[in-house]
Parts: structure tokens; sequence; C-alpha cells
């Protein structure tokens, strides 16, 4: 009799192991959960504000102002040319430019963020990146990459701005569309262009003189003046870095696109982009 119970215990305590390891034996425990995988994160997303007739032609003439220049150094993403490929500039279906370049080496790309003070008219389209991610490393909300994007200046035979040698021939020309001047620092608010004005000289053609005034962070007028720069590149002179491209397909009324970096009192150095329309 004691054999039989010990083999009916040595039974049972089987039948609980196997009961176990199939996860019975009532209860909430139950057997392993599988657990849950990790979510893939959203795509980022570029969103616009304003907008532009994108730009037509082949080639374009790009100014591209980066968050990591100063007014006294450019770096290697500081872009004024007459002559980028179309293919290789790529806009969103509001005219907002997310991506520039002159070749696949050396494209630069807006990955997620803001394209914010969208603007233009087919001659001309501007817009600045911020509050986002490019290729250039993260630019915050009080930061901007600038750029404008163009039609460059061309006549019926294929030339650029062409020299007046006559005595005193000048275009005047004056702001139409801006993007908000920003802080290299990030330290401030996106301020405003309180104005600016310009004058060519058709004898060379050179640009006679240029004059920026804005408002950022405690500086309510900080201006910047530069005098006897050229057209068309990119240029350090009268302490402030500026991209010059001429625009458009009138000679005699051009657009006149400045890229600028420049120092102001209290801000540091401030950026952006303006279109003036010269007669």
């Amino acid at each position: 009799m004691q054999k039989t119970k010990l083999a009916l215990s040595t039974i049972s305590a089987a039948a609980l192991l196997a009961l176990a390891a199939c996860g019975g034996g009532g209860g909430d425990s139950g057997g392993s959960t599988q657990q849950p995988s990790t979510p893939t994160p959203p795509a980022p997303v570029v969103t616009v504000q304003g907008g532009a007739t994108a730009v037509a032609g082949d080639p374009l003439a790009v100014v591209f102002v980066p968050h990591t220049e100063t007014s006294t150094r450019p770096v290697l993403q500081s872009i004024s040319h007459a002559a980028f490929p179309s293919a290789l500039q790529k806009a969103t279906a509001e005219g907002a430019y997310t991506q520039v370049g002159i070749d696949a080496n050396s494209l630069i790309t807006l990955t997620g963020g803001k394209i914010v003070d969208v603007s233009g008219n087919g001659d001309y389209a501007i817009g600045r990146w911020t509050d986002g991610t490019s290729s250039l490393g993260n630019v915050s909300v009080n930061q901007g990459d600038h750029y404008a994007i163009g039609r460059p200046l061309k006549l019926v035979q294929d030339l650029t701005l062409q020299p007046d040698l006559s005595i005193g021939p000048k275009l005047h020309c004056s702001s139409i569309a801006s993007t908000a001047p920003t802080a290299i620092s990030g330290n401030f608010a996106p301020g405003k262009l309180n104005s600016a004005t310009a004058v060519i000289s058709m004898g060379g053609p050179t640009l006679d003189t240029f004059t920026l005034n804005l408002a950022i962070g405690a500086d309510s007028n900080a201006t910047a003046t530069v005098s006897g720069t050229i057209l068309n590149g990119l240029f350090q002179s009268n302490g402030v870095l500026h991209h010059v491209q001429t625009l458009g397909t009138s000679q005699a009324s051009p657009y006149l696109v400045i890229g600028y970096t420049m120092p102001t009192p209290s801000s540091g150095d401030a950026s952006g982009v303006v279109v003036l329309k010269c007669q």
C-alpha cells in the first residue's frame, strides 16, 4: 500500500510539472508573453509657411546663406552662383526649396523642420529653413539657413548684364521681399528687415553701394553699408559678407538679390536674404 501511494505521488508530481511547462494549472500567470516590437519613428516632416512660384529655367542662380557662416568668414556651403543645374534644386508644391546643390556630391538638403518667409514670383523664390535638421546639422527656431533661387539675368544673346559705357547711367534698387534676419548665435528671436537700397552702375557694371537696416534683439536700427563691390559673387567687404546675384529677364529693370551676414551692435552677427527691384 505504501509503495502504491508513493507511486501515485510521483505520478502527481510529474503531472504538475507537465502542466506548469504547458502553461496549465489555472490562474493568470500563463506562459511567456511576446514583447511588443519597437515602433518605427515617423518620417521627418517639412512644413511650409508662405508660397512662391517655383522658378523655371536651366541653369538657375542660387544664393544660400547658412547659419554657420559669419560676417568675416564664409564656409563651404556659403553660395552665390549663377549656374546650378535645375534638376538638383528641389521645391515643394508650395514653391519652397528643400534642396540646393551644383552636383550630386555637394547637395544641401532640409530633412525635417520648417521653411518660412516663403515668397516669389517665378523670377525669384526665397525662404528660410528653421527649427529642424538639414545636411548641415540642427538649426534652432531662432536660427535660419536663408536661400534665394532665381532666373539668372540673360539677354536674347545669352549674355549677362551688359556694360553701358555712357556717362552716368545708374539703376536704383529698393527692397520688395526678404527673409526675417536671424542671429547666428540663436540667442534672439528672428527680427525684421527695416529697409534695403542699392545702386548699380552700368558702366562696369558694378554694385556701387548697398545699405541694409534691420531690427533684431535690442538693436532696432542696425545698419550696414557696402560700397564699390562686384556684381554676382560672394564677397567680404566693409565688415559684411555678401552674396550677390542679378535675376530676371530685363536688363533695364533687373532683380538684385543680396544674401548677407552683418554685425550688429549688441546681437552679434545676423543673416538674411533680400530681393530688390532695380530701375
